[in-house]
């Protein structure tokens, strides 16, 4: 058995790489089995990273990830249990009962019920348990939504970077794969028994594996890191997006007997050691961009501060076209019907625009992300082409629409923000419904 640390570590990483060149399933499985007992998920999750930075796309480690968790699967380790994420309210508790409804709604109703309509077709009820399930099982979209804008930003924190861009990746095809076999069920006339058997399948088989993803992989490398304050900031997050098939959790916060507890916590596994160090490296980083948040006040700018601060109170903002008080301008920005996004020079976010009624989510975890890191790996592409083009000048406007699920047109703006000296200050993200505005004729004048 292989027990070097870095023997082991590179014994992973030479099976991962044979699976990724095509190596047969069964002869990767034997490999593991001649030098392991068992596999620690940081040693995993390690393993893939190295990879990423030898320069294998996100995508291909996604494509093949549920072979990763089949090679293996049953061996892997997780001796800590935190007493804390089995209590009501707790983001893995949550996360967990999701996951369970989930299960039963896919091996004791969709997939029973999809089994007697192929057997007898004849009877409407199946099918409309089928598409019903279907329906339910759509809501999925909140348990994923809420991962990857709560939980995956914590995961950048402590540069757990792999795992999030590989799953968010799957997240997406499943939702594909779910929405396709919802459509096939709701086709007149019904496609072939043996199209829609398939379809089913193929996503109930992918949702279950992300549940063992999520729970014997996530989870259990996340608790090598994450203190409960970082537990009580992704549960502060959790309402803005929702829950998949549960009613709103009980509120959570820590206790000072687990916070204390917490400060003990043996932190000694080589990965644990090497996150808090690029988690500490990026902390640094922030705080020197954040020295001096402002920018630097050209002369005139300077004589038009200092009469403001002698005509008007501390409490004003000088906005160059008038003064409002901080309140004021949250209010306005509450009010407005756009959503938007402020990510800074270095590419992070650092604000965004808060109401009722946003386009897409958006948690307080995303501050200070790479804002990269806040899409699926399909979009990262693009969204470093539009950077690339501001930064260089090259560009300072990129603009997109969708049609999304075919009931509202959304309107999708980026500009590049420079201060009076050219200089590149950042980016400005603005989400717009337009269905209604589309929807106008006429005039309507005041």
């Amino acid at each position: 058995m292989t027990t070097n640390a870095r023997q082991r570590q590179r014994a992973i990483t030479k099976i991962l790489t044979f699976l990724h060149q095509g190596g047969d399933f069964e002869e990767a499985k034997k490999m593991f089995n001649d030098q392991f007992s068992n596999v620690d998920v940081a040693e995993i999750t390690a393993a893939e990273r190295e990879l990423i930075a030898n320069g294998l796309n996100p995508i291909e480690i996604q494509n093949l990830c549920n072979v990763h968790a089949a090679v293996f699967k049953g061996a892997i380790t997780n001796n800590q249990q935190t007493p804390a994420f089995e209590k009501p309210g707790h983001p893995v508790n949550t996360l967990k009962l999701e996951n369970k409804i989930i299960s039963s709604l896919i091996n004791d109703e969709l997939l029973p019920v999809e089994k007697k309509w192929q057997q007898d077709g004849t009877n409407p009820n199946y099918l409309k348990r089928m598409q019903q399930a279907l329906s339910d099982l759509k809501t999925i979209d909140k348990h994923y939504a809420r991962k990857e804008n709560t939980i995956f930003p914590l995961m950048d924190k402590y540069g757990i970077t792999a795992p999030p861009k590989v799953m968010w990746g799957v997240d997406d095809n499943i939702r594909q794969w779910i929405d396709q076999a919802y459509q096939l069920v709701h086709q007149e006339p019904l496609p072939d028994k043996y199209q829609i058997e398939a379809a089913i399948e193929k996503a109930a088989k992918e949702v279950l594996e992300m549940i063992f993803k999520e729970e014997d992989i996530m989870l259990p490398m996340l608790d090598e890191v994450a203190t409960p304050q970082d537990w009580k900031t992704v549960r502060d997050d959790e309402d803005e997006i929702g829950y998949t098939l549960i009613p709103t959790p009980l509120p959570w916060s820590p206790t000072k007997a687990e916070i204390e507890e917490a400060k003990d916590k043996p932190r000694n596994s080589k990965i644990a050691r090497e996150l808090n160090q690029f988690a500490q490296q990026l902390a640094k980083d922030d705080a020197q961009v954040n020295d001096n948040p402002q920018q630097v006040p050209t002369p005139h700018q300077k004589d038009l501060q200092a009469t403001n601060e002698a005509t008007f109170p501390k409490k004003l903002l000088d906005l160059g076209t008038g003064n409002l008080e901080i309140k004021q301008l949250i209010a306005i920005f509450q009010t407005l019907p756009v959503d938007l996004t402020f990510v800074d020079h270095t590419d992070h976010v650092r604000w965004f625009s808060d109401n009722q009624h946003r386009i897409f989510p958006r948690t307080k975890s995303v501050i200070g992300r790479a804002v990269v890191n806040c899409h699926p790996p399909k979009s990262v592409d693009k969204v470093q082409q539009i950077l690339h083009n501001f930064h260089s000048g090259k560009s300072n406007h990129a603009e997109f629409w969708i049609d999304l699920h075919g009931e509202r047109f959304i309107h999708i703006e980026y500009f590049a923000l420079h201060d009076p000296d050219g200089q590149y200050l950042g980016c400005l993200e603005v989400s717009q419904d337009a269905t209604h505005i589309r929807s106008l004729t006429g005039e309507k004048r005041l």
